[in-house]
This record gives structure tokens, sequence and C-alpha cells, in this order.
């Protein structure tokens, strides 16, 4: 049952019309008859709820692994099946998904609750049991909905509101007493310092890499002593006090985004490019 209280909260912070971007729902399912039932209740409740909303099936992990890893395709919440018949494990991906920023977007749809307790590291929203109810579909999806971060973050130019997509920003550098921002297509330059552009930016996705860099999380490829690598092939500086933080930041099979020094033949360590800069 649709609470209108709870459906007006939303739509208040969903904006007033057709300006606010489609939700976007990555519903992982291996099993095809419920990924429909699913898919098909999640629509329903959306509509009800009068948020705009698109849900894309996915029959396995890897496929929705693949398909945000190729393109970064950004997605307001996901619904992961936490076993799957082949390949990796709702889980798996959940703990892939939290390292690169997804946290509080994350619901699992398990048939037993033993498995839930495994999944407790990705902090979830929500755990919902097969078959789901649309009572505590609607209750997991409306927890969802409360908890979205902004899409986008404005900036401010000659007395004008500048709204820049938050998955596309790709860096920011300190430069001439300003900011610029890197996207994924184009460049925007704002006079405010990286500390203030900084206090904008949600919490959680942007990283300071250097003292005069933040790099979106999403971006990274991988990093050493000498950069951070982005999947577009690009690289920015690494600064020695923020190594050890990015040090820390772990994918879901062990590996760092670091890439480890190179040892020469004499049996001393270098690193693979240039040293740590400032």
């Amino acid at each position: 049952m649709v609470n209108k209280a709870e459906t007006a909260s939303v739509k208040r912070r969903q904006g007033s019309g057709a300006s606010m971007p489609a939700y976007r729902v990555a519903l992982c399912e291996d099993e095809a008859v419920e990924r429909d039932q699913i898919a098909g209740l999640c629509r329903d409740i959306f509509s009800a709820l009068g948020v705009e909303a698109e849900v894309v099936p996915f029959p396995s992990a890897d496929d929705l692994r693949r398909t945000v890893e190729a393109g970064r395709t950004a997605f307001d919440l996901y619904l992961l099946d936490i076993q799957m018949r082949e390949g990796a494990s709702g889980l798996d991906l959940a703990r892939r998904l939290y390292q690169w920023g997804a946290r509080d977007k994350i619901i699992f749809l398990t048939g037993s609750l033993e498995y839930a307790i495994q999944g407790y590291d990705v902090e979830p929203l929500h755990y919902l049991l097969k078959p789901v109810s649309r009572e505590r579909m609607e209750e997991g999806l409306q927890r969802a909905l409360r908890k979205r971060g902004p899409r986008t973050v404005r900036f401010q130019r000659s007395g004008k509101v500048v709204s820049l997509p938050v998955p596309e920003i790709r860096y920011l550098e300190s430069r001439d007493h300003g900011t610029v921002v890197y996207l994924r297509d184009g460049v925007q330059t704002f006079s405010i310092s990286l500390a203030e552009a900084e206090q904008l930016l949600p919490r959680g996705i942007f990283r300071r890499c250097h003292k005069s860099y933040l790099v979106n999380l999403n971006w990274v490829s991988h990093a050493s002593h000498s950069g951070v690598y982005l999947k577009d092939d690009s690289q920015i500086p690494m600064g020695r006090a923020f190594y050890t933080e990015f040090q820390n930041i772990i994918f879901t099979d062990g590996t760092s985004l670091f890439v480890a020094p190179t040892v020469s033949e004499n049996g001393t360590e270098r690193n693979p490019e240039t040293a740590c800069s400032s």
C-alpha cells in the first residue's frame, strides 16, 4: 500500500517535474520468471509513487559488472540476487560496487536469510526475502529513494548556476586560484578554491589524490606512486600525503587500485614511472 505521506516526501526530494533525470535501477536475477515479476513490481510501485524510473534487468552478476565497467553506466539502485547458478554471486558484485562508491545503493534479494549475514560488510540498504511481497518491495524502494544522493553538483559562475552531472566529472584541479572541472566531454572553470569545490561534491565518490587534485573514484582504473590512471587513459599526479588513503582502496578479489613498484636487475625497488609528487 502506498503511503501518501512518504510519497509526498519522495516527490519533494526528487524535484517538481520532468527536469529530474529518471531513477535508474539495475535488477540482477538469474531466474527469468522471477526477474520479470520483480521488474514489473518495481515499475508498478514507482508509477504509484509518481517517480519516473527505469528498471534494467540483468540475468547474471557478470553481465551487470561488465556493463558498469565498460561505460560506467550510472545506476541509482542495485537489486541483487545473492545466489547465482553460474559465475560471480550477487554478493561478489556488491563488494565490487561498494568499492566503486555504490554505498546506500544495494538491496539484496535472497531465498534464505542465512545468506543475508554474509552481506553486512557492503552496508546494504535492505534485504528482501523471496518471494518478494509488494509491501516489502515498496518499503525497500522508498528507503532507497530517501537515501538518493544528488545526480548533479551545482557551481556558480558570474552569478549564474551551472549544474554538472556527477557521473560525468572525471577529476578536478586547482589552478590559478580557481578550480577546473574535467568532464567526460569538455572542461569547466570556476572561481572557487578546490577545498570549496570539495564541499559541494557528494561524499564517498571523490577523493583527494594530490593537494591540487580531486578524482572521481568511479573513473579510476589503477594507481601507482607516480600517478592515478583513469579509464580514459588519462593520468593525474599522486601526492605523498595521499598515497596511504588510496592504497587502502581494495577491490573484491583482493587486488588493489595500486600497481606495485617494479624491481630492477640489481634487486633495488623502483616505481613504474617517476617518484611521488608533492
